[in-house]
């Protein structure tokens, strides 16, 4: 197993256990500590961790200050040990982990009324995740008129028009093979 680290908030520098393997690729301590750095103070959020893998994203945002975080993540393997990681981490009763298909996910969150100021979502590159995904956030909304989302992407995608709908882009930047891009939805969702 490997592990990344914490860049931020009072579990900085904790260890989160990760799976080897192809099918996992991680954000590294440098992206997420860029991500939030842009996206700023996250104290009392909300968070949608959407293809939600070792949950980094989701332990970062709670470590600094995040109310609570949904992670959806399909593989049973790695839910569980999101799951594994959340109790080490002992923020359990911060991290809901679904384990279930993002397709499903959405719907059976809205159905429950559930609302998040800020939904990350960081799909396996380069197989239409993204555009699929902002359909599905836009037919089933679980964000109000100030949530932030912020999509992680290969530099080799390029985002659907359609992404953008009743959003305003705040920024796009580019770390090497990632592509960042936060939207708001601003008074127009």
């Amino acid at each position: 197993m490997n592990q990344l680290r914490i860049t931020g908030g009072y579990l900085k520098g904790r260890k989160i256990a990760t799976l080897k393997g192809a099918f996992a690729r991680y954000s590294s301590s440098k992206l997420r500590e860029a991500v939030f750095n842009l996206i700023g103070d996250v104290t009392g959020k909300r968070v949608l961790d959407l293809y939600a893998g070792s949950g980094s994203f989701s332990f970062e945002a709670i470590s600094r200050g995040a109310k609570e975080a949904t992670c959806v993540e399909i593989s049973g393997e790695m839910a569980g040990l999101l799951r594994n990681n959340a109790a080490l981490l002992s923020v359990n009763k911060y991290c809901q982990v679904l384990c279930m298909d993002v397709r499903y996910a959405i719907p059976f969150l809205h159905g429950k009324r559930s609302i998040y100021d800020i939904i990350f979502m960081d799909p396996p590159y380069e197989k239409g995740h993204i555009g699929e995904t902002m359909r599905l956030l836009s037919a089933h909304a679980v964000y109000d008129q100030k949530t932030t989302i912020l999509l992680e992407y290969s530099k080799r995608e390029t985002l659907d028009p359609s992404c953008r709908e009743k959003l305003i882009e705040v920024t796009t930047r580019r770390y090497g093979d990632t592509v960042i891009t936060i939207l708001e939805t601003g008074t127009g969702s």
